[in-house]
Formats: structure tokens, C-alpha cells, sequence
């Protein structure tokens, strides 16, 4: 028994032994093919290298992207959760976002006394109402334009701004209109330079604001700079910066992580019951107001993120079947100047099998080399997409690659030499080898 084992053992290692050989053979034969003609081959490549290097790039600026969105919002506490003016739908209502949010600037529902309402619920630990908008920030003659913010303390608990100097907003400054003004960091660089802006008086909006604090260094959360912000009071940025009585949006931060489920419907029943909307059944569509906590929003904004992904790599992908489609083209050129030599090889020996195998093998070579280059172009060219996108919007960009990006463009330039590959061979093996070497 032990001998018969021995015996298959040896016929299978001397069969594998043997294909790998005339593998090894007809690799050989198709580079050198591939080499007679280096021009061609490198042109035949580039449709390959270009999707290649294109999928490569939009998914992995596509994975940084979900790792800044989702590191913005984590970076404000897992328990926020955010109250803006305007109908939940779902599907969009065939309306573009920008529109969207056009509309939204023109709801004035949500006011203060609904955030104060919020905060008394048992789940709430702070609710903030917050108005904002763009102005020119004057001290003598530094002129600098900047996005101001109207808040209340809460605000700058939930956000956890701390101050570098001076004091921030107080309870006493936003029910008195107090025209003060707390600084973002760069702000102050930008106005003041090395001077102590404390005391001194800026004007936003014909408004002149009294400098009381300035923050210390924060970067960016949702996409904002706040040290490039200017706090104020509530009420003032509404009397005196806006002219309205109704706050942009409300953020509130649940007393723990489990809470929110409930505390977003709490939230829902208290606003639905202020702004006077029956809505026994809970449709969020007949709400003039949408609840969301972070979770929810990180859902939202990965969904748009991934959607945007597919839709450029589907557009990538293009590049991929017309690179395909050049391979091809050119193996069934490379098959009609080789016919003398396909017929010379029947004609020794060789067996369709060993035909089809050389051009199949050139076909696969071509783009899995082709994949490689377009790999490693892709790779840079995200690298180079975080140098640019980290410098032009300071968001703290991060460079990443995506493995899995990267197998399957390797994966898609395997598979698409096999099939633009076949019919070619194919058609190489099919040859009469009287009929090849008649052939001029």
C-alpha cells in the first residue's frame, strides 16, 4: 500500500513538474514576444494603467474622506445630538442639497424658548441655540472677513472651547445684549498679532464688540474652523448682527451615550407639542423640525460619501473596459503579424493548447503588469490629493490606502487580460498551419 502511495505520489509531483515547465516555456515565449514589440506593449498598457490608478485613487480618497467625516463628528462627543428648522424627507424630494439648505436659512420655527424646554428634559444635560453668519472683522485698519456666532454658555460646554485668556460667554451677557465678544485663535493673530486684545473693540456689521476672551486653539469640527470664529451672545448677534428672532439650529447633549434613543424622541414630542404639529402616528415628514444624533448624522453623510464612490469608480471603471478593449485590438494585430510564426510553432510541434496558452499568457502579462504601474500611480496620486486637499482645507486630512482598493484593481487587471485575452488566442490556435505558413 505504502508503495502505491509512493508511486502516485512520484507520477503527480513528475505531471506538475512537466506543466510547469511548459508554463515556465510559454511565459518565456510570450515576454519575448511582448519584448519584440516594447513601444506597442507600453501603449496597449495605458488605457490599464489609467483606470487602474484611477479606482486606486477615488476609493482611497473615498475611505479618507469617511475617516475625516466620521473623526469630525467623534471628535464632538458621541452623545450630541443636533435640532435644525425644516422637513425630514428622507428621499431627498428630487431636490438638490444646495437648494435644500437655502431653504432651510428661510425657516424661522425653532426659537430659544425651545431650546430652553429641551434642556429640562431628564435625558438632556445642555441644549445650545445657535445662530451664525459671515461679516468683515474691523480693528484699526486690519480688515478681516470671518463667520460669527451667536451662543449661549452651553454652547461652549458642549464644544468644550476652552479659553486661552480672559472670559467667555456668560448667562448675564446674552440676556443683556452685552455687545462682547469672545476671539477664535487665529482670529486674534489676525487682528491683534502679539498685541492683548483684551478690552479692545472690534466691529462686525456696524457693531462695535467689546473683546472679553480668546479661545484657544481648536481646528476644525463639521467642517468649521473655529479659531477663525468670533463668539457672541445669543440675543445680540440676533438684535444687532442679524435682525431676526429665531435661531439657525440647536444642539443638545444627552446626559450618556444609552440616553439618546430616547432623549431624540423627547426631544421630538417636546417640539411637536411647542410648535402646535398633531403627529400621533410619528411621520417625521409632517415635522417642521429634524432631530439627529451623531450617529445618525455619520450614517448620512457616509451614505452620500459612498454613493459619490461607486459613482467616480463606475466612471473609473470605463477607462478599464476601453483599455480592455485595446488589448484586444492590438492581440488580434499581434495575432495577424505572428501568423508565419504561429504556423512554424504547429508545424514543430506545438498543440492549440500551447498556442492558446502563449497569448493568453502575453494578454494576462500585459495588464497585470499594466495594474502594477497603475497601483503604484494611484497610491501617489492620493498621496498628492492629501498634500492638496490637506493645505487647501485645513481639515485635517488624512493619507489612506485602501488594501482592499488596491486587490481588486489587481484583481479587475487579472481578469480583464483573461477575457479581452481569449478571443484573440482563441483565434491564434484555430490557425491552419498550411494556411499560416502560406500566410504574407
Amino acid at each position: 500500500m505504502s508503495l502505491i502511495i509512493l508511486l502516485v505520489t512520484l507520477v503527480c509531483y513528475q505531471c506538475i513538474g512537466v506543466r510547469l515547465m511548459k508554463f515556465i516555456d510559454s511565459l518565456q515565449t510570450a515576454l519575448r514576444g511582448l519584448k519584440t514589440n516594447k513601444t506597442r506593449s507600453a501603449l496597449t498598457m495605458l488605457g490599464i494603467i489609467i483606470g487602474i490608478a484611477s479606482v486606486v485613487m477615488i476609493i482611497s480618497l473615498g475611505q479618507s474622506a469617511q475617516n475625516l467625516i466620521v473623526g469630525q463628528i467623534v471628535s464632538m462627543g458621541s452623545n450630541t445630538i443636533f435640532i435644525e428648522p425644516g422637513t425630514w424627507d428622507p428621499k431627498g424630494g428630487g431636490q438638490g442639497m444646495m437648494q435644500g439648505m437655502i431653504e432651510e436659512m428661510e425657516i424661522t420655527t425653532l426659537k430659544y424658548k425651545d431650546a430652553l424646554a429641551i434642556e429640562k428634559d431628564p435625558n438632556i444635560e445642555l441644549a445650545a441655540p445657535v445662530v451664525f453668519g459671515v461679516a468683515r472683522a474691523v480693528y484699526q485698519s486690519v480688515d478681516e472677513k470671518i463667520t460669527f456666532m451667536g451662543v449661549t454658555p452651553s454652547f461652549l460646554e458642549i464644544n468644550t472651547v476652552y479659553l486661552a485668556v480672559g472670559r467667555g460667554i456668560t448667562e448675564a451677557d446674552v440676556k443683556s445684549r452685552a455687545k462682547v465678544a469672545v476671539l477664535g485663535f487665529k482670529i486674534k493673530e489676525d487682528l491683534f498679532g502679539e498685541q492683548d486684545p483684551l478690552g479692545k473693540t472690534i466691529r462686525l456689521k456696524k457693531t462695535n464688540l467689546r473683546v472679553v476672551g480668546v479661545a484657544q486653539e481648536q481646528g476644525t469640527q463639521m467642517f468649521l474652523n473655529l479659531d477663525e470664529v468670533v463668539y457672541t451672545p445669543l440675543f445680540t448677534a440676533q438684535k444687532f448682527l442679524m435682525g431676526v428672532d429665531h435661531v439657525r439650529w440647536i444642539m443638545a447633549k444627552a446626559i450618556s451615550e444609552e440616553k439618546i434613543d430616547a432623549a431624540v424622541e423627547n426631544i421630538r414630542l417636546i417640539l411637536r407639542e411647542r410648535h402646535n404639529i398633531y403627529n400621533p402616528e410619528n411621520d417625521l415628514s409632517k415635522d417642521d423640525f429634524k432631530v439627529m444624533s451623531q450617529k445618525e448624522t455619520a450614517e448620512i453623510l457616509i451614505t452620500v460619501t459612498n454613493v459619490f464612490t461607486i459613482f467616480l469608480s463606475c466612471v473609473a471603471a470605463i477607462a478599464l473596459l476601453v483599455g480592455g478593449i485595446g488589448i484586444m485590438n492590438i492581440m488580434l494585430v499581434s495575432v495577424t503579424e505572428r501568423t508565419r510564426e504561429i504556423g512554424l510553432r504547429k508545424a514543430v510541434g506545438a498543440r492549440k493548447k500551447d498556442i492558446l496558452e502563449q497569448f493568453l499568457i502575453e494578454s494576462v502579462v500585459l495588464t497585470v503588469v499594466g495594474g502594477i504601474i497603475g497601483i503604484i500611480f494611484g497610491i501617489l496620486g492620493s498621496y498628492l490629493g492629501y498634500v492638496v486637499l490637506n493645505n487647501l482645507l485645513d481639515v485635517g486630512w488624512n493619507f489612506s490606502i485602501s488594501l482592499p482598493a488596491v486587490g481588486l484593481a489587481f484583481g479587475m487587471a487579472f481578469i480583464i487580460g483573461l477575457i479581452f485575452g481569449i478571443y484573440p488566442a482563441r483565434k491564434a490556435a484555430r490557425l491552419s498551419p498550411i494556411e499560416a505558413l502560406r500566410y504574407e
